[in-house]
């Protein structure tokens, strides 16, 4: 299942704790944020829980794709 959060206008760690509600549910997730340290943190928690992170987008909004590998 593909999901989507919106996580702009939110700091850390609300954006990876958004993340965790939906995490272990999805295959697939795409997960816009409008600051570094959540690209970074968000990437992090991802990739520990075994999902490929891809990020586009910049200045200012971010674009995450999340899919399970």
């Amino acid at each position: 299942m593909r999901k989507t959060i919106d996580a702009c206008g939110l700091s850390c760690p609300e954006p990876v704790l958004l993340l965790k509600q939906d995490i272990d549910d999805a295959e697939e997730i795409e997960l816009h944020v409008d600051n570094q340290a959540s690209v970074n943190n968000c990437c992090r928690f991802a990739r520990s829980k075994g999902f490929c992170v891809s990020v586009g987008g910049g200045g200012g909004k971010y674009t995450l794709t999340l899919t399970k590998g």
